[in-house]
């Protein structure tokens, strides 16, 4: 069987990464190849216009009537600086092959239908507000209508949908009436993956290479510096808890704050650390590669994603942490919420957003709670390798309308 997968790759980008991962399980089933999303060539902000995308796309178009199915990985900005040169440019490859799974890593529309704008004698108050809500409005109903094309339009064709949570596959199916929705947590690691990097030598190697005393106690932080992270509620968390513990941020500049030159999060989460005075106990570590990330999430004995609510579909550090963490404690957001609802890992415990005092009790009662050892529950489960048997069968279903 020939799959093609139509995604980011080998670019720093959390659907490149999965891309990646895909593209290494599916090949024990079948040949794979991959059409990397260049958006040098798909978006304004990076050089592309309009004639560059038309040809990356075309290229694309032309190569995915060869295949026996595609995998099409889907967040709007891969593919435009716009909602609607994406849904054009997402038809135009869904088109391509009576064989098509396109994976939403996003959905915006969770109501189903635009919102009415309400009436309030309030608003002739503050016109100014009123006018500036309006158009916030009529914005956020313009991307549901688009997005509500884009699922018309992939019923029409009779293409395949994965989405990441129970709650979103429910939501595609009776709000939308896609009767092909399918859901699978976002998965990464291997049984081999989880032997090398497991916590007593990821712990040994952690601390040798950042000289950290064995009498400290480490917590870490992933991902890119961005508000909806909540480091900062980490920062205030770690100055509430005993001296011997440590905060470890294994976090990088987003590109896009590169590109602008915005460091205003590393300098918030510095001034904050120094005003709670625990900038001793709080180290900046930097972004890492895949392999020392996983060192870093195995390797620290506590493992927090103290994340605001952001409406994302997952998140990739979530499954990772599940995957390798000794101890996880994650926010009750959308998206950690659902991951659990997979029993996937038992062994974790939810947090309020931005309860820090919750947050700290049960950082420090956490073997209390989880007298069985630390992610035992977790050693046999078959986590990628399940994911590919997943998206094979889907990939395999061929029931299609004629095209």
């Amino acid at each position: 069987m020939k799959i093609a997968i139509v995604s980011t790759y080998a670019i720093e980008c959390g659907i490149a990464r999965f891309a990646q991962i895909l593209e290494r399980d599916l090949s024990q089933y079948a040949e794979v190849t991959v059409f990397p999303l260049n958006r040098h060539e798909l978006k304004e902000e990076f050089g592309g216009t309009d004639e560059s995308a038309d040809k990356a796309i075309a290229h694309i178009v032309a190569k995915l009537k060869g295949f026996d199915a595609v995998s099409i990985q889907h967040e709007y900005s891969l593919f435009a600086s716009t909602l609607h040169q994406s849904n054009t440019r997402v038809k135009k490859l869904v088109a391509a092959n009576p064989n098509t799974t396109i994976t939403f890593h996003t959905v915006l529309n969770r109501a189903g239908r635009p919102q009415k704008d309400r009436f309030s004698y309030a608003k002739f108050l503050r016109p100014k507000r009123a006018i500036t809500q309006w158009l916030h409005l009529r914005r956020k109903n313009a991307d549901v209508l688009m997005e509500i094309d884009l699922f018309n339009f992939l019923k029409e064709k009779k293409a395949k949908i994965v989405v990441h949570t129970k709650t979103t596959r429910q939501l595609l199916e009776h709000l939308f009436s896609i009767e092909r929705a399918y859901c699978h947590p976002l998965s990464y690691t291997r049984r081999v993956d989880r032997d090398v990097f497991n916590h007593t030598r990821s712990r040994t190697a952690l601390r040798a290479k950042y000289a950290i005393p064995d009498e400290h106690i480490t917590v870490g932080v992933f991902g890119y510096f961005g508000n909806y992270k909540g480091f900062d509620y980490a920062i205030e968390c770690l100055a509430r808890l005993p001296a011997q513990y440590q905060l470890l941020v294994f976090a990088g500049l987003h590109p896009s704050s590169i590109k602008s030159g915005d460091t205003s999060q590393i300098q918030m989460l510095t001034k904050l650390a120094a005003k709670l005075k625990v900038l001793d106990r709080v180290s900046f570590l930097g972004a890492v590669d895949d392999d020392d990330l996983y060192r870093a999430i195995a390797g620290v004995d506590f493992s927090w994603l103290p994340y605001r609510e952001v409406g994302q579909e997952a998140s990739a550090i979530c499954s990772e942490v599940a995957e390798l963490s000794k101890r996880m404690l994650v926010s009750r957001n959308f998206a950690f919420s659902d991951y659990v609802k997979f029993d996937k890992r038992k062994n974790l415990e939810l947090f309020e957003i931005s309860n820090i005092e919750e947050l700290k009790l049960k950082t420090l009662l956490y073997d209390t709670l989880h007298p069985g050892g630390p992610a035992e529950d977790m050693q046999d489960v078959e986590f990628a390798e399940e994911q590919a048997r997943f998206y094979m069968n889907v990939l395999k279903t061929t029931e299609q309308a004629t095209r």
